[in-house]
């Protein structure tokens, strides 16, 4: 199961949405203007200090130019006046999650008098509660009625939905909104992304071709290329994928999986380390690191990759058939002994394990003769597309996404 705090601070960046009008405030606007207001209502503090209303109206202003500290420095003096309205208390949560502290955002939340049925602020909570992993929580207060009023609430359902594994909900919930005027292609982008995961390949293609100015859209039709063996293409949607959303794991791990199929291992480490490091527990991941590190000749940082995928996922055959293959590289040959026979009680059909143990009976000992067989093996073309060995396992259980038991 992938991270959910940093899935969602990766898609949603904290967003200023007030109760007075449910206006959305997107990185995007114009920030000069929102800089000259700022200006001009501290001015006007300066000489009225007393004003309540102007406190609360700068301290939104702050917020929405990110200098949280004035945000809240404002915002005690406008409490300390004895006068604090319900969209500075929403504000004051606003800020907490900005800020990191969600517990504190939802205590906020929660004061306000329409917490309960004010959409927007039910979203906000919703998007506190997500941000603390509290998935299930988020899901309840995302009602259909917040949909119309906050079209986001209907992605964060879907990635809520997601990280709980609930790809059927997904593509279900996904269908239902995916022509919507405001979010249709970030919908589409989920579902596309779901489709994936659920081994559609057709569906994922559909779903993706409708979101392709999204990132999440490119990223999909980027992994179906790569499936398709067109790492050129591959690579160049990734790129598209990267400079929309540069916090895209999946695309940096498409990204890395193509570098390794051109044979530009050190790329493809770096690369796939990025995501590796960004989704934090999919094994699959840092299997996919470690084998990218071997190919590049760094056994150290192979094994350091492979030693973490096993920390995250204790059943994963590949990770000890993998560390089988480097402790085989290293001649330590007991060690790949045993890693193998580990894997194979893990997974009889495990093919790193295969591999190892394979190599292991036909060098009969000499590390000399080990290395040869075991390069030639790893770079030995087993599809028509030239994949070798070796890349084939670092992909194979990198691209699944389902979650498993950990």
């Amino acid at each position: 199961m992938l991270k959910i705090t940093a899935l969602l601070r990766s898609y949603f960046p904290i967003r200023l949405i007030t109760a007075a009008n449910a206006m959305t405030i997107f990185p995007g606007q114009d920030t000069a203007s929102i800089s000259e207001r700022l200006a001009r209502l501290l001015g006007y503090i300066e000489s009225d200090p007393g004003n309540a209303a102007l406190l609360g109206d700068a301290a939104a202003c702050a917020f929405d130019e990110q200098r949280l500290d004035l945000c809240e420095e404002l915002l005690a003096r406008q409490q300390a006046l004895g006068a604090v309205p319900p969209a500075s208390m929403h504000l004051r949560g606003l800020c907490a999650m900005a800020g990191g502290r969600f517990e504190e955002a939802l205590r906020a939340f929660a004061a306000l008098p329409d917490f309960q049925s004010d959409p927007v602020i039910l979203y906000n909570s919703a998007y506190a509660h997500a941000l603390l992993g509290h998935s299930n929580e988020a899901i309840a207060l995302l009602g259909d009625d917040i949909f119309a009023v906050v079209p986001q609430a209907i992605t964060l359902k879907l990635h809520l939905l997601h990280h709980l594994g609930l790809l059927d909900e997904v593509i279900e919930f996904g269908a239902r909104h995916a022509d919507h005027p405001q979010v249709g292609a970030e919908v589409c982008g989920c579902v596309a992304t779901a489709l994936f995961d659920a081994e559609d390949i057709a569906g994922a293609g559909e779903f993706a071709a409708r979101a392709m100015n999204v990132s999440d859209g490119l990223t999909v039709s980027g992994l179906l290329a790569l499936n398709d063996g067109h790492s050129d293409d591959a690579i160049a949607l990734f790129a598209r994928a990267l400079e929309m959303r540069p916090t895209n794991s999946r695309a940096h791990l498409g990204n890395g999986l193509a570098l390794l199929e051109q044979h530009q291992f050190a790329q493809a480490a770096q690369q796939i380390d990025v995501a590796a490091q960004s989704f934090g527990n999919h094994a699959g991941s840092w299997v996919a690191a470690g084998w990218a590190h071997l190919l590049n000749g760094d056994l150290a940082q192979a094994r350091a990759r492979l030693e973490q995928g096993g920390r995250i996922d204790r059943g994963f055959a590949e990770v000890p058939g993998s560390l089988a293959v480097v402790a085989l590289k290293e001649g330590k040959l007991d060690e790949a002994r045993t890693q193998a026979k580990i894997a194979l009680r893990l997974d009889p059909a495990c093919l790193s394990a295969t591999l190892a143990q394979s190599l292991l009976e036909a060098q009969a000992g000499h590390q000399d003769v080990a290395n040869v067989i075991l390069d030639a093996a790893l770079h030995r073309p087993v599809d028509a597309q030239g994949k070798t060995i070796a890349q084939a396992l670092a992909r194979i259980h990198s691209l699944r996404f389902k979650n498993r038991p950990n």
